[in-house]
């Protein structure tokens, strides 16, 4: 059986997305210039059917994401997909290998991955109507824990780095060796600023300059 916790955030923190969608789908985005709140949920939705087929198919290889059905709307379409990944999540057993960005992938590590883009996306959408709203603690645990696998390989060279999430008593190392700068902050925060987020916590130089040339989500 998969985490109640994670299931629940992935439930509360989508339906937070649909529902600001559906207030005002052509409302910008501040994060992703360019994008409207339909563009957000068309995103999500894409990235929820797609862990849906993951659990239900186990592929070895990546397998493509879906598309908006024509003449569907977006916002009904995020909602479904949620629906529909939540209840593959559930069924799933979460040690199955299947493909994905990690090593020894799991649907346990999809699963964890789905909390955190649910998270994320939901804190862009509350941008969206300014409001303010940090990251839950099991969004913002669950992405340092997987940052180390999933962003710091992606990132140009950076030193090694110490985190420390004041409010959890957590820390973490990324890179190889002895950290050569520590960063303290709230676990929301820092992991918001390493996903290149407006955060009052500041990175060394070489690691703002890296984190903030990420590329933009895709499908």
């Amino acid at each position: 059986m998969l985490s109640a916790e994670y299931l629940g955030t992935i439930r509360s923190e989508g339906l937070r997305i649909v529902d600001l969608a559906r207030r005002d789908p052509a409302r910008p985005v501040p994060q992703y210039p360019g994008w409207a709140m339909s563009d957000l949920a068309n995103h999500i939705a894409s990235i929820q059917g797609r862990t849906t087929a993951i659990c239900r198919e186990k592929p070895t290889e990546r397998p493509s994401a879906p598309h908006l059905p024509h003449g569907v709307d977006v916002v009904d379409w995020c909602e479904a997909n949620l629906t529909e990944m939540l209840q593959a999540l559930e069924e799933s057993d979460p040690d199955t290998a299947v493909w994905g960005f990690w090593s020894d992938s799991s649907i346990g590590l999809w699963e964890r991955r789905m909390v955190i883009e649910a998270g994320i996306h939901r804190w862009d959408a509350d941008q969206a109507f300014g409001e303010e709203h940090g990251l839950m603690e099991i969004v913002a645990l669950s992405g340092l824990n997987e940052y180390a696998d999933m962003w710091l390989p992606r990132l140009t060279p950076v030193p090694t780095i110490e985190l420390v999430a004041t409010d959890l008593g957590r820390s973490w190392v990324y890179g190889p060796g002895a950290p050569e700068a520590t960063v303290r902050g709230g676990a929301s925060d820092i992991y918001l600023r390493l996903m290149s987020r407006p955060s009052p916590v500041e990175l060394p130089a070489k690691w703002a300059e890296a984190v903030d040339s990420l590329e933009p989500p895709r499908r």
